[in-house]
């Protein structure tokens, strides 16, 4: 039976989700550098802004995007090849897009990806002098960045253990605790998320973060959402956009469903919103060159060694790979990064699992002899869609 030795690979190239802690792009290079200019622009920029990234197909790599441009690493690498001279690094937020309470699941997303540590270190740096001020100074130096009424509350709640704290801003306090602290009443209201959220953004930007990113994953649900859901959602962002004018970036990932138009999907988010996005980036199915190098890389990254008179596409022959190409387009799937995986994962499993196979080669009569198991899933769940 033959191992992943066998095919010089560690495991498998082609799960579905590529590992976090990878960087692998594998020939999206017009994409990423289409989404990489959008946040140079956004970096060279002081207004804040909305870049919507939306592409044609499900399973196209906007996950893989927002995960890659989210690192730290890489933001630093970007602003070192702009040459930009900044101290600070943008601080990226993600969020998949909730599928009901969207104002609450949103606040309490962002709250929890920033962290009530940051926030105190935020205040800290305000505090940074020889002299000890009042809490009336700090309370007045901390209102420049956000309402009164929650620079009070930050002030009060920073000397207080850090559970406290976050009790308060994830809404779990009682008015008893409260009232012992000072504190009239906690955050309860639409207009309290946005007014806190608004002014945990400057602060932040205020003290420690050149940027603050905001990414909205699978943003097309908001099609199946209640109407005051998306009301509340389009009052969000444009009272966020409004609070928060400079240093806040917000990234929309949609997915279009067959035949539905960008506008069909943007009529949910408002003019007001609409008519704030910056760059509208869609990225189509990979052309068979682009499927041949999306292949080779995936494939080059996951090699135990170097290739040894090996082509570039071993295990697989590259004539099963031309009929992996035409045998997607004769049926109509997509050729977008996730089918292309689902294909060629299920090939490479049917190869190690088969207790009479020798070689490892994956020809295109391999192909043949196990159509049903390699392709069927495939087949099933796009009939579905």
């Amino acid at each position: 039976m033959l191992t992943w030795d066998d095919f010089n690979l560690k495991d498998d190239p082609f799960g579905v989700a590529p590992p976090k802690d990878e960087i692998i792009w594998a020939d999206r290079e017009t994409f990423r550098t289409e989404l990489k200019n959008a946040i140079r622009r956004s970096l060279l920029s002081t207004p804040s802004r909305i870049v919507a990234c939306i592409w044609g197909d499900w399973g196209t790599g906007k996950t893989h995007a927002m995960t890659y441009f989210s690192r730290a690493d890489v933001l630093k690498q970007l602003i070192t090849e702009m040459n930009l001279k900044a101290t600070l690094l943008p601080i990226s937020i993600q969020i998949i897009f909730p599928m009901g309470n969207i104002l609450d699941t949103i606040y309490l997303e962002i709250i929890e990806q920033i962290g009530v540590g940051r926030i105190i270190k935020a205040l800290e740096k305000l505090e940074e002098t020889d002299t000890i001020r009042p809490k009336e100074v700090l309370v007045r130096d901390v209102s420049k960045y956000m309402d009164v009424r929650v620079a009070e509350a930050f002030v009060t709640l920073k000397g207080q253990k850090p559970f406290i704290f976050q009790r308060y801003l994830s809404m779990t306090a009682t008015s008893a605790e409260l009232r012992k602290l000072g504190i009239a009443r906690g955050i309860s209201t639409s207009t309290d998320k946005i007014r806190t959220i608004s002014g945990i953004l400057k602060l932040l930007t205020g003290t420690m973060a050149s940027r603050v990113f905001i990414w909205f994953d699978d943003l097309e649900r908001i099609g199946d959402s209640p109407g005051k859901d998306i009301f509340e959602f389009q009052h969000f962002i444009r009272d966020l956009l409004d609070n928060v004018p400079k240093k806040l970036v917000l990234f929309f990932n949609m997915t279009m469903l067959p035949g539905e138009k960008v506008e069909d999907r943007l009529a949910y988010l408002g003019d007001a919103i609409s008519y704030r996005i910056s760059d509208k980036i869609t990225v189509g199915s990979l052309t068979k060159e682009e499927f041949f190098v999306y292949v080779s890389d995936l494939l080059r990254s996951f090699r135990i060694r170097p290739s040894n008179g090996e082509s570039d596409f071993f295990p697989f022959e590259k004539s099963a790979l031309d009929s992996i190409f035409s045998e997607l387009k004769r049926n109509q799937i997509p050729l977008v990064p996730r089918n292309v995986n689902d294909t060629l994962s299920s090939a490479l499993s049917r190869a190690v699992n088969d207790v009479e196979k020798r070689d490892p080669t994956i020809t295109k009569l391999f192909l043949e002899q196990n159509y049903n198991e390699i392709f069927k899933g495939l087949f099933q769940r796009a009939r579905k869609t």
